[in-house]
């Protein structure tokens, strides 16, 4: 029964990202969500509050999911390769999606998600005694910040695109080291 209930929800979420292909997320109707997924309008409230609520969950299956067993294996670079090729695969629906703007925009899911996975990620593989006067919640919510950028950078980057191979090494480069790294002047 669960898995049927995770297939459905899984169906709904794929029929927004494929009208969002199509057409603009405003003139998308929860009706039009179900004829695609083939279910009658009630079944989507099961699963969703609104097409918001549809949305947010696309971007926390292909971000959060999609590299949470990396996450728990502490091999987070194996999982940003994997969360932007998901992004990579479905470009034009990020594209159109960054179009969702003002109280629930697509923006902000991406951030809310990405603080998802890293606060997930230091609870369970923080380093211990290492700036502990900033607590994970606020680390988390930088972070997903700064990768929020690369990924809004990597959907809309033209002409000589990165790879996402260098793309993944850009983020790594710019985590692993702070602004004074680049500066003359040390803090």
């Amino acid at each position: 029964m669960q898995n049927h209930r995770g297939m459905m929800k899984e169906a709904l979420a794929e029929s927004l990202r494929s009208l969002m292909e199509r057409y603009l997320f405003e003139k998308i109707t929860i009706k039009q969500i179900c004829n695609e997924a083939g279910v009658i309008r009630a079944t989507f409230y099961n699963y969703f509050d609104d097409k918001y609520d549809c949305l947010n969950s696309i971007v926390y299956h292909d971000i959060v999911e999609g590299c949470r067993p990396f996450i728990q294996q502490n091999r987070m670079p194996e999982g940003t390769i994997g969360v932007l090729r998901t992004i990579e695969e479905n470009r034009r629906f990020y594209r159109t999606a960054y179009n969702v703007t003002g109280q629930n925009s697509f923006e902000d899911m991406i951030r809310e998600n990405l603080k998802i996975l890293f606060l997930d990620y230091l609870n369970h593989h923080r380093k211990k005694g290492y700036l502990d006067e900033y607590d994970n919640d606020l680390l988390s919510g930088y972070f997903a910040e700064c990768i929020a950028f690369h990924i809004r950078t990597f959907v809309f980057e033209k002409g000589g695109r990165r790879t996402v191979e260098q793309t993944q090494k850009m983020v790594n480069d710019l985590m692993k080291n702070s602004f004074y790294d680049f500066a003359n002047e040390q803090s």
